[in-house]
């Protein structure tokens, strides 16, 4: 193929996958664009056309981590080659998929960059089918897409084009793709043929993404105005002089392998920053003379078309001059990704991360040119040593996670150095003092199932690793997670549950233990406390220029958690929030939010109604339902303890016009239950932590001066106080359970009260279940 890249400038590639949420640009425009803005989960979820689902995860730095969860646990199933390219895109290919993507399956179609904006993402892919003429005017469905409606070819077509069919792909339908993919490639292994020589589908010419024409499987930068027609006639309109790259890629066994390559200018990645098809192990691309750099992940497949390893082949700097040939030979990547841990581990995880900077240095590794291969089950993955950069820079670095041997109770998340080379050890070695220990509870609803989700991805601007490692777990639990802290420490982990994805951003030091809860009840709508990093980067409580927003989430024990709905809920919750400042309505909105503009006179007291129903949703049978009253007034400018950090932003924020950051109560409940929120014990305790809202230390001073907790055995018709011991913040509440209330689920109602008069009032019905016998 000669150079048909599409022309998308470098300066988009600091965009993520979602965008985030910008507040600070929403600028007070009085049609609650900032609210919009955060109503958006955290993780969102999509799904690619062959059933694997991605979870994108939003960080305070901007940054996007995602988690792929593979639709089969069969072996192999879990293996998938990733690229992030010029304009910022990311892609996530199943390893399946690639000898077929350029070929019959677009490149858009595994784009996760775009189908996370599509909000039908989370549970279908739109496609576009383009049939032969010999699939006449009524074609069959290719397995695993659903069409719905059909086009004729335009007018002057050429005659081998026929129609084309609109249609999509589900989660459960694209299994069906999947097992496709691994029978063709299986046969053809077999047969002694090239992976993905047999056509996919019968009188189909390309699946795309709807909303695409198709990029051939290939996208990226070529310039300003670069574009396979220029290409062919030897020049861009900027001027560049254009010689033929040759790029030979050979797979372990020495045969031309078929895949996508990341080839990127490393003089200056804007000039041509490109992901490109290789069929049949070669691939010409017209590009103008200068340095590069390629990177291309090559799977191995047996006989039953399995992916039995992965290899990502990197070559740190090519130069064009004149018409020249480069090799990419999988047989040289021999260093294999492993790990030495102090205690015995199985692998569930494992990646290699590699991006290119360009010579200019104006994009930071995180968001450069990137390839990655990542293994869910275990696979294989194999790089070939490569030497520091003689033009620009690299950044690498390799995760590994294992889990106890015979489901223990430990595991390890592993995240090695960042580094400028490809070195020929890439075994993880880790001693005990270099582990920081977390010790994780992670409960669940009686009603939910008991096989969760968790995750694990260490964040650091030095390292292109921009994936979280994603493992089971049958919860309820109690696991030691053993952390790396090779590049900083700072760890973005999410705990899957039921109906809810809890996401915590945690800083940590080596030799240090800490300990953690998931998910443990009571939940309601409310607000934490994040004395370290936060995993998104806009306030949630704060008023600037009289912008006022609050949005509440779903809170657990854990004051450094955030709760949303996941996208495996049958039924979402019903979540309304209500503002009133003096008695006077000023927003009602569906959703646990509320944002109003005006609110620069001071003296006014504001009372803030949340409500949260889940009681439609099967997996839940405890904290089916919250109701939270919060009021306040606003801070002074004087108070700068509630000055929003720096790095971090807020709607109607200007250089002039800080944040400030609302005096709302938190409540954390440690309610004394087992792993699925049931007491065993006639003598209740609770301990309650109420404070402010803060983030990184700022937010309100005033003192808490009262707390109290009541307890209803009757959903809510009558309550009876607990005794509650303790003061500035730090509570115990005790109280009875009575045999009647055996095989029941009690409810739970904490109020709070601070210096400055600001209130807390938060129920939540059916809280936690008595069990049958107590002691």
């Amino acid at each position: 193929m000669v150079g048909g890249a599409l022309a998308l400038g470098l300066a988009a590639s600091a965009a993520v996958v979602g965008g985030g949420t910008a507040l600070a640009a929403s600028g007070g425009s009085g049609d609650s664009k900032a609210l919009s803005a955060m109503a958006g989960s955290r993780t969102r979820d999509i799904t690619l056309v062959t059933g694997d689902r991605v979870a994108v995860t939003t960080t305070a730095s901007g940054r996007d981590v995602l988690a792929v969860r593979p639709a089969s646990h069969a072996a192999g199933a879990g293996a998938f080659a990733s690229f992030q390219d010029g304009s910022g895109d990311r892609y996530v290919i199943p390893a399946s998929a690639l000898p077929y993507v350029g070929r019959q399956l677009d490149l858009s179609l595994f784009d996760v960059s775009a189908l996370v904006k599509d909000p039908s993402a989370a549970d279908r892919v739109p496609v576009t089918v383009s049939f032969t003429a010999a699939a006449g005017s009524s074609p069959t469905a290719p397995a695993g897409l659903t069409l719905t409606s059909t086009t004729p070819a335009p007018a002057g077509a050429p005659a081998e084009q026929g129609v084309s069919a609109g249609g999509y792909a589900t989660a459960g339908s694209g299994r069906q793709l999947a097992r496709l993919l691994k029978q063709r490639i299986g046969a053809d292994v077999k047969a002694g043929r090239r992976p993905g020589s047999t056509p996919l589908f019968h009188q189909v010419a390309s699946v795309r993404r709807t909303g695409t024409t198709g990029t051939t499987g290939t996208t990226g930068t070529t310039g300003s105005a670069g574009t396979a027609a220029d290409a062919l006639r030897g020049a861009t309109s900027d001027g560049y002089k254009l010689d033929i790259l040759t790029l030979d890629a050979e797979d372990r066994s020495g045969a031309g392998a078929t895949g996508e390559v990341l080839l990127t200018n490393t003089d200056d990645a804007s000039v041509f920053a490109a992901v490109l098809p290789v069929v049949d192990g070669v691939e010409k691309v017209a590009v103008p003379d200068g340095h590069y750099s390629a990177a291309m992940l090559v799977p191995t497949y047996d006989t039953a078309g399995a992916v039995t390893a992965q290899s990502l082949v990197t070559r740190s700097d090519l130069t064009v001059s004149g018409a020249t040939t480069e090799d990419l030979d999988a047989r040289t990547a021999t260093a294999a990704v492993t790990a030495a841990t102090p205690r015995p581990a199985v692998a569930d995880y494992l990646s290699a991360n590699w991006a290119r900077v360009d010579a200019t240095g104006q994009t930071p590794v995180s968001y450069a040119p990137t390839a990655s291969v990542t293994s869910t089950d275990g696979t294989p993955v194999y790089v070939n040593p490569q030497p520091a950069a003689a033009v620009g820079a690299v950044g690498y670095d390799a995760q590994w996670s294992g889990h106890a041997p015979d489901a223990g109770d430990y595991r390890y998340d592993l995240d090695s150095a960042a580094s400028d080379e490809v070195s020929a050890d890439q075994q993880i070695h880790v001693t005990s003092g270099q582990l920081a220990a977390v010790a994780a509870r992670y409960d669940r609803d009686p009603a939910s199932p008991a096989d969760g989700q968790v995750t694990s991805g260490e964040l650091t601007q030095n390292a292109p690793a921009s994936f979280s490692a994603i493992a089971t777990q049958t919860m309820p639990a109690r696991v030691t997670d053993y952390l790396s802290t090779f590049n900083g420490g700072d760890w973005l982990q999410e705990s899957f549950t039921g109906d809810l994805v809890f996401i915590g951003e945690r800083s940590v030091l080596a030799g240090h233990g800490y300990s953690v809860d998931w998910a443990r009840g009571p939940l309601a709508l409310g607000l934490g406390r994040y004395p370290d990093t936060i995993p998104f980067g806009d306030c949630e409580a704060c008023v600037a220029g009289g912008d006022l927003l609050a949005f509440l989430e779903t809170t657990d024990s854990d004051a450094g958690h955030v709760g949303d709905p996941s996208v495996y809920a049958d039924n979402s919750p019903v979540e309304q929030a209500s503002l009133y400042r003096d008695g006077t309505l000023l927003d009602s909105e569906d959703g646990p939010g509320v944002y109003t503009e005006g609110q620069d006179t001071p003296g006014g007291r504001y009372r803030l109604v949340a409500d949260r129903d889940a009681g439609a949703e099967p997996n839940v049978s405890q904290s089916t339902s919250s109701h939270t009253e919060l009021t306040f007034g606003l801070p002074s400018a004087a108070d700068t303890g509630s000055v929003l950090p720096a790095n971090l932003s807020c709607a109607g924020q200007s250089d002039s016009t800080p944040c400030l950051i609302l005096p709302l109560l938190t409540a954390h409940d440690d309610l004394a239950t087992d792993g699925t929120g049931t007491s065993h014990r006639t003598d209740q305790r609770m301990g309650l932590e109420i404070g402010h809202v803060a983030y990184q230390g700022a937010g309100s001073r005033a003192a808490i001066t009262s707390a109290a907790v009541q307890v209803s055995f009757d959903d809510g018709r009558t309550w009876q106080n607990a005794s509650v011991t303790g003061s500035a913040g730090h509570y115990q509440a005790h109280w009875t359970n009575p045999a009647a209330a055996r095989g029941t689920n009690p409810s739970i109602r904490v109020s709070a009260t601070d210096a400055d008069g600001d209130t807390l009032s938060q129920t939540v019905m059916h809280a936690y279940a008595v069990a049958t016998t107590t002691s």
